[in-house]
């Protein structure tokens, strides 16, 4: 069982950095992946970074954690997690296709409301009154950025409530997904858990209707300079979400990584001209502020 019961200041360090290089590594490959999506469509983007985590993390995996590779009931477990994970992935990236990104990758990144609770409740994660007052405001800052209406000078989206609906599933898989993580990457490791999640996502997205004849098509060259990182990026980020909740903080790291949907606002705000509201602003301070609390222990 693993321990999630860090209580002093070189523990707040590590779970600052594990969770914000989770949330940036997410954060940017998920603004990378609404340019791509546009282009070739959601399924084929989410295809791709998925094969291209699991031929990066798979080799570095077993040669790393060549021990971690032996037979246990975990692997099913973590088959199970896989499965949950690239589904709520492909809503993930279907609501960047058809919804407008300000909106619904805030309301997506609201899953450490339920991954915080559930590690509460389950791993014995007791974090100290500042990391918990840090907690409450970053969910409030996420909670305002979702719940209020897209600024009207920005870009229409192609389909607004699919974009929301699509939304609101990745949150609430994302939520579960993250915190019975925990159990697999304390018995196997980090990174031969993000790994097999990855070769899990790319068997499962074979198995559905019209991914096989989407991937004989290859995606247009100028394209790659685009998938490639973020399969890198979402790498990292996986890898960093692993090596953190091994000795830190659930609730702590789960919140933090939740923060990539204010990596992907802020890029959509700074290169695709999308504008906040007066709410959404309150909601940045919001996490700022909490961010700022997570570092006092």
């Amino acid at each position: 069982m693993p321990r999630f019961l860090p209580t002093d200041s070189v523990s707040a360090v590590s779970d600052l950095f594990f969770g914000l290089t989770t949330a940036l590594g997410y954060g940017s490959g998920d603004f990378l992946a609404r340019q791509a999506s546009h282009r070739i469509g959601h399924l084929r983007v989410l295809f791709l970074m998925e094969l291209t985590g699991m031929a990066i993390l798979l080799p570095i995996s077993i040669v790393a954690e060549a021990g971690r590779w032996t037979p246990t009931w975990m692997w099913a477990w973590l088959a199970a997690l896989g499965v949950v994970n690239v589904v709520a992935s492909l809503f993930l990236y279907k609501s960047f296709e058809f919804g407008v990104i300000s909106v619904v990758s805030p309301l997506a990144s609201s899953y450490p409301a339920v991954t915080a609770v559930l590690a509460i409740a389950f791993l014995g994660d007791r974090p100290g009154a500042p990391a918990a007052l840090g907690i409450l405001a970053i969910l409030a800052g996420i909670l305002l950025l979702s719940r209020s209406r897209a600024h009207p000078d920005n870009p229409r989206p192609r389909d607004a409530r699919v974009g929301l609906v699509s939304a609101f599933v990745a949150f609430a898989r994302y939520g579960g997904f993250y915190f019975a993580l925990a159990y697999p990457v304390a018995t196997l490791g980090p990174l031969t858990s993000a790994a097999f999640a990855r070769l899990v996502g790319v068997v499962a997205l074979v198995g559905l209707g019209g991914i096989r004849s989407a991937v004989l098509v290859r995606p247009p060259k100028d394209l790659w300079t685009l998938l490639l990182p973020i399969g890198v990026l979402d790498s990292i980020a996986f890898v960093a979400y692993n090596v953190g909740i091994l000795g830190g903080s659930v609730a702590v790291i789960g919140t933090l990584s939740g923060l990539f949907s204010a990596v992907t606002v802020g890029l959509a705000v700074a290169f695709l001209r999308e504008r906040l509201t007066r709410v959404q602003w309150a909601g940045v301070g919001l996490i700022l502020a909490g961010v700022a609390l997570l570092s006092v222990r």
